[in-house]
């Protein structure tokens, strides 16, 4: 029994003692991670501000070139705008030299249209008079050849209603004999 009794005691006394070693060994954590944490919130803290910083910077250096940029911009379109003038100046001078030379050559097309045009009409009316008598000739043989068509369909009508009515006499025969 006296064992037991030794054993309660120490681990009763081991117990306290652990409870307190325990105790102070998670103040100490608890407080180094505060500290740990406070310290990395103020390097964070810093590397932001530095960041920002570094930002400002970028910003102003990249403001002064697309100033710089926007100065060169309009300095080249007011060169393109003064030789673009000029080209549309030697276009107009161009264009109008173009207008008299096409005015003189509607011109002359003109004149040679008009000379074609009577030489046209002359021929022209030479062909029809050559198309009249033509036509004239024509009618004459034309009528001719139909009198004589006219004739011979009157002939050929008339035989044929001779055939027709022997025909029909033999039909009326021939049905005669056999009824």
């Amino acid at each position: 029994m006296r064992k037991h009794l030794i054993a309660a005691l120490f681990v009763l006394a081991l117990t306290g003692a652990g409870a307190e070693v325990q105790t102070y060994a998670q103040e100490s954590t608890a407080d180094k991670a505060v500290d740990k944490t406070k310290e990395a919130g103020k390097a964070v803290g810093d590397k932001a501000e530095d960041v920002g910083d570094a930002t400002k910077k970028g910003a102003k250096k990249a403001a002064k070139g697309a100033k710089k940029a926007g100065h060169e911009a309009a300095d080249k379109t007011e060169d393109a705008a003064g030789k673009a003038k000029e080209m549309g100046a030697e276009a107009a001078d161009k264009a109008e030299d173009a207008g008299d030379a096409t005015v003189k050559g509607a011109k002359a097309a003109g004149r040679a249209t008009e000379k074609g045009i009577n030489e046209v009409g002359d021929k022209a009316e030479d062909v029809g008079d050559a198309t009249v008598k033509g036509a004239k000739a024509a009618g004459h043989t034309t009528k001719k050849g139909v009198n004589e068509v006219g004739d011979k369909a009157e002939d050929v009508g008339d035989a044929t209603a001779k055939g027709a009515k022997k025909t029909g006499n033999w039909f009326k025969r021939t049905w005669r004999k056999i009824f």
